[in-house]
Parts: C-alpha cells; sequence; structure tokens
C-alpha cells in the first residue's frame, strides 16, 4: 500500500519552523541510538536519502524505539549540511537494516524492533550479519568448493600446524569478525614461525621457535570468540604488495547483480588490504591489465560469474531478505578467484560511481520489497 500524502514541520534552530511535505511512499534505514541522535555513516545515509528523493521517495534514519505499531514513527530527516532534525513521520513500507555492530544487533532493543517489524508485515534487509564458518559451509554445499581456501575451525595450535604442513601461511580469523580486526597470520620459517597480529593500521610481530611458543603466541593475539584457521592463498601483487578485490553485489530483482568492484593492496605495515587497516585502493582495470594482460577481461568474468553464484548460495542459507552483501575475493596467478570474506553491512565504497549506483541499488531494494511498481 501506497503511503499517503505527508505534511508537517520541523523546529530547525536557525530557521525557525520549517514547513515540510511529501506525497511519496515511506522507507526507512535503521541504526542504533547514539548521544547525537543515531548511529552510522551519515555520509552513506544521506546518499540513500538523495537516491530515494530523486525516485519520489521518502526515506528517514529510524532507531530501534521508533519502531512501534503505531502510524507515525520518529525519524530522522536531513534539512541540510550536517543539519538533521527528529519529526514524525508516516511509517515505512520497508526498512534498511544498518545496525553497525553483532553487539548492538543482538541487543534486546533491537530483537523487540526486529520482532515488531515481523508482526506488522515490514520487510526488512539484511536480516543479520554474516557468520565466517556458515558462509564457506554454505558456498562449499553449492559446489563451489574449489573457490574456498582450505579452512577449519581452530581449536589450538595443533590446527594451525596442520595446515602448515601443506600450505606456506596461514590466516585466524574472527567467526564474527569485521574489516581485518583480530586477523593473525601464521607463516612456517625452517623450524621457527612468525605470527603477525593485525593492530589498527600495523601488525604485530612474534618470531616463535617451538610449538609452545606458538601456542602462547596465538592466546595473545587472538580475540575473544572463536576463530576458523584458513590457508593463505599466493594471491596476485600490485606495486609489491598482496591485494584482493571487494566486490559489491545487490538483489533489487530476481538474480543478484555485481555493482562494481575495487582492488584494495595491504599496507606495507598490515596483514591485510582493508583501508582502516592501512590498505589503500588501485583501479581494478590498471591491476588486472598489468598482471594478466590480454587475459584480464577473462578473469574479470570468472570474478563476476563467481560472485553472482556465491551470493545466491549464501541468501538460501540465510533466514529473512538477505538483498546485498559484499565479498572479498582473492586472486591468484592463474587468474582463479578465491573467497575470503562476505559481509552483510558493506560500508560505503570510495569509488564515487559504485558508491552510487549502491545508494540507488538500495531503493530498488526497498521497493521491490514494498511491492511498489516501478
Amino acid at each position: 500500500m501506497m503511503s499517503q500524502a505527508f505534511h508537517g514541520s520541523v523546529h530547525d534552530g536557525q530557521a525557525g519552523e520549517i514547513a515540510w511535505r511529501h506525497d511519496g511512499p515511506a522507507f526507512a534505514i535503521l541504526t542504533a541510538e547514539h548521544p547525537s541522535g543515531f548511529a552510522g555513516s551519515r555520509r552513506y545515509f544521506r546518499d540513500i536519502i538523495a537516491a530515494g528523493q530523486k525516485r519520489g521517495f521518502l526515506v528517514y534514519v529510524i532507531t530501534p524505539p521508533s519502531v512501534s505499531e503505531g502510524s507515525f514513527w520518529q525519524g530522522y530527516v536531513r534539512l541540510g549540511y550536517r543539519n538533521w532534525k527528529p519529526m514524525w513521520l508516516p511509517r515505512p513500507l520497508a526498512v534498511y537494516n544498518r545496525i553497525p555492530n553483532r553487539a548492538l544487533e543482538a541487543s534486546a532493543a533491537v530483537q523487540r524492533a526486529r520482532a515488531t517489524l515481523q508482526a506488522m508485515g515490514i520487510p526488512f534487509f539484511n536480516h543479520r550479519y554474516f557468520n565466517k564458518a556458515k558462509i564457506y559451509e554454505a558456498v562449499r554445499r553449492a559446489g563451489l568448493g574449489q573457490h574456498l581456501p582450505e579452512t577449519r575451525m581452530f581449536t589450538g595450535a595443533e590446527s594451525v600446524m596442520d595446515l602448515l604442513s601443506r600450505h606456506q601461511a596461514v590466516y585466524l580469523k574472527p567467526v564474527g569478525g569485521s574489516i581485518g580486526r583480530g586477523i593473525v597470520r601464521v607463516e612456517r620459517r625452517g623450524d621457527a614461525f612468525d605470527v603477525w597480529a593485525q593492530r589498527a593500521e600495523r601488525a604485530e610481530h612474534w618470531a616463535i621457535h617451538d610449538l609452545r611458543e606458538l601456542d602462547e603466541a596465538l592466546r595473545r593475539a587472538r580475540l575473544p570468540g572463536a576463530y576458523v584457521a584458513q590457508a593463505a592463498v599466493p594471491v596476485i601483487r600490485f606495486d609489491g604488495r598482496p591485494c584482493d578485490a571487494r566486490v559489491l553485489l545487490q538483489r533489487p530483482g530476481a538474480s543478484w547483480q555485481v555493482v562494481g568492484y575495487g582492488i584494495r593492496v595491504s599496507g606495507e605495515e598490515s596483514i591485510t588490504s582493508h583501508v582502516p587497516n592501512g590498505g589503500h585502493i588501485a583501479d581494478r582495470w590498471t591491476v588486472l591489465r598489468q598482471v594478466f594482460g590480454s587475459c584480464s577481461e577473462d578473469v574479470d568474468a570468472r570474478l563476476v560469474s563467481f560472485t553472482r553464484s556465491a551470493a545466491a548460495a549464501i541468501e538460501r542459507s540465510m533466514p529473512g531478505h538477505v538483498r546485498e552483501m559484499s565479498i572479498d575475493v582473492g586472486i591468484d596467478e592463474a587468474g582463479h578467484p578465491w573467497l575470503f570474506e562476505a559481509n552483510a553491512k558493506p560500508m560505503r565504497f570510495d569509488e564515487p560511481d559504485i558508491a552510487r549506483r549502491a545508494s540507488a541499488g538500495v531503493i530498488e531494494i526497498l521497493r521491490n520489497l514494498a511491492g511498489i511498481s516501478r
């Protein structure tokens, strides 16, 4: 059902009372509460709101206490540069879940909001954060195991040693981690080992001489919680540094589409390519053509085809509406894509063209979930 025409006003400290009107359907972005009003990337929310306005849709920001059975919810509208104001707005027809971390998503307030949305039949995506072990299993069950590095649950130094008997290096990754937090790398060096733990923009290093020292170093390096141990893949390099592809996918209609992807190059003192950890961005065609030459378009096509298949497999394994994700893909020197990570709450891409298409895609997904015709 379409939202009715809405007329309201909001008080602005500089301009006084501002009349406000909207005639189209309403959608909402759900995020967490914050002393400033709400958490999350206001730049990204601004982009989505602008994309909605171009289509004639009202998009506003809500927090869990906003969700109710009433016809009007208190949300935030953007009146201008850094000027967000709360006001009562028409109940949305669909909701985009941008709760910013796992702990908040598990909170009682978010669970109540989720239950209310479900009870009222208001669709929302994405349902929840991903679990690495379950993602790998979903991709394997879909017949895509050849794109997964050898992976197992971490149970101690012995599980690392077993992988190191077949591989030069092993990564330990938190099952519930994101943007490279808590990642540990172990390399064999003859009868000794090197251990690196990611700390902000640099990696802390330990030189290890025996299994007992390795076990102790891994205890110090890991964050609390479950980990997987994963064989390191020899990926392509750019400017002498390892790199991988960060691929954004959305499903506004019947099939998954690649919105775009960029290459992320590892920082000089980092063991991951994540930009917050010191990595930097490189143009995908510059990298592919430098590494693969005339085969670059074929490598690109293989990556796109694989990630679309992987996204569909992940969606089938998850409850609720899964309509967006990013997938981190390593590419080896043969051009073969390897799945490293999948993220249910992608950060805003730095590439302007991808960011623009992503915001428009979010609006298309909301429109589709709400059953609004084009």
